[in-house]
């Protein structure tokens, strides 16, 4: 359902070409029509990737290297110049170091941005990845790789409903931060039985409130306030003026090279638990 609503929304703005190419992947063909403002961010991203030497010239990433599975990554240049999902970062960074944090457990990691990033500063122990896309597991051990660091951390597939029982045995929630990032799958995930095995861990979700309902969004948020004390932070400016390998961009790219392709403004739910010593 939640697919259905993304490709209707893409329809409305995009007309029919989106819809069939997504129809088309669904049966095994994939097939992307690629409009004047796609192709132009895939130029982009090729050039910044050789002008930054594939690697995060800024953040608290800054000096992490990646490869990726596909040279179609249009917000490459937001992860090489280190402002994708900045306050996340920040949020990341700040619980880790206030609260002397040991493990990273990203379920939904992607291609390893957060995962490998975090291990790059040295912000926990050991990091956990939960990632359906096996492309995408691969990239995040090969990045792993590409940055030296061979041991503390496991990769996953899909996190399910129990996927907690595994990991309570390896580690102590206690000193655990986790990271969401699910596409509204947090709704399911992130049930009464699970957070209450969580309660003790910090925790920041990606709410994709646009694929749900306000009720389930509502039902959420009141099951987190039983354990933790919330806030939301959201995507804010970004200052391309700050970077100087930019210089010879127009504004128009600047922009496209900061864009995150969100669907909607996004938001995350930064958790911290109430009583750390409850049992």
């Amino acid at each position: 359902m939640k697919n259905l609503k993304k490709y209707f929304e893409s329809y409305k703005r995009y007309g029919i070409l989106n819809t069939i190419s997504w129809f088309l992947s669904k049966i095994g063909i994939k097939i992307r029509f690629h409009d004047e403002i796609w192709k132009k961010r895939i130029f982009l991203s090729k050039k910044i990737n050789q002008l930054c030497n594939g690697e995060v010239i800024d953040g608290i990433y800054k000096g992490t290297k990646l490869i990726y599975s596909s040279d179609y990554v249009i917000t490459k240049p937001a992860y090489l110049l280190g402002c994708y999902e900045k306050e996340v970062q920040e949020e990341i960074y700040n619980l880790s170091k206030k609260n002397n944090l040991k493990h990273f457990i990203n379920v939904g990691a992607g291609e390893g941005y957060h995962a490998i990033g975090t291990k790059v500063a040295n912000l926990f122990e050991n990091s956990f990845s939960y990632e359906l896309d096996e492309k995408n597991r691969e990239s995040i051990k090969k990045n792993f790789n590409l940055n030296k660091i061979f041991d503390g951390y496991e990769i996953f597939s899909k996190a399910d409903l129990d996927f907690l029982k595994d990991l309570e045995k390896k580690i102590e929630f206690s000193k655990s931060l986790f990271l969401f990032d699910i596409e509204g799958d947090e709704f399911k995930i992130l049930d009464k039985n699970n957070l209450s095995i969580i309660k003790n861990s910090y925790l920041i979700i990606e709410l994709h409130h646009f694929y749900s309902t306000e009720e389930k969004v509502k039902n959420l948020h009141e099951e987190l306030k039983q354990y933790f004390n919330i806030r939301f932070c959201k995507t804010e400016n970004r200052k391309f003026s700050n970077f100087k390998i930019l210089d010879k961009f127009n504004d128009d790219e600047k922009w496209l090279m900061m864009s995150e392709s969100r669907p909607a403004t996004m938001s995350w739910i930064v958790c911290e638990p109430i009583n750390i010593n409850t049992k």
